[in-house]
């Protein structure tokens, strides 16, 4: 699902607001575990976007300025949420299982934790997991 420029920040358990610095490492993070080709291609034509990169974190939902992706509700159920450490930088990743069809499917949403966010990110972790 493509993102949604306007999230409900009422029902936000976290927002979080990124450098464009700290993004790029995330996005070059992700394009290098796609494949080197994934990554080449996006050192090659790297895409700017205007305004700051934010993520926002909901019971059921993620959205970036990218992406808009449910992970709980009646088709999707989630499996477990992990902080995981990459060297540069922390990553909450969230991971589910699709429901639907023949054969279920596990799905992984990766979003950067912001310097000085790491509490905030373990407290969301509990928050989510608790209520799963």
């Amino acid at each position: 699902m493509k993102g949604n420029p306007q999230p409900d920040k009422t029902a936000a358990l976290v927002h979080w607001t990124y450098s464009y610095k700290e993004w790029r490492t995330f996005i070059l993070w992700k394009k290098r575990n796609k494949g080197f080709f994934h990554y080449l291609f996006y050192l090659l034509l790297p895409k700017r976007k205007q305004g700051l990169p934010f993520a926002v974190v909901t019971m059921s939902k993620v959205y970036t300025e990218d992406l808009n992706e449910i992970f709980r509700d009646t088709d999707r159920l989630l499996k477990r949420v992990g902080v995981r450490d990459t060297g540069k930088m922390n990553i909450l990743e969230i991971t589910y299982e699709m429901i639907t069809g023949d054969r279920p499917a596990l799905n992984d949403i990766y979003l950067p934790i912001p310097r000085g966010k790491l509490r905030e990110a373990i407290g969301l972790q509990e928050i989510i997991t608790a209520h799963s």
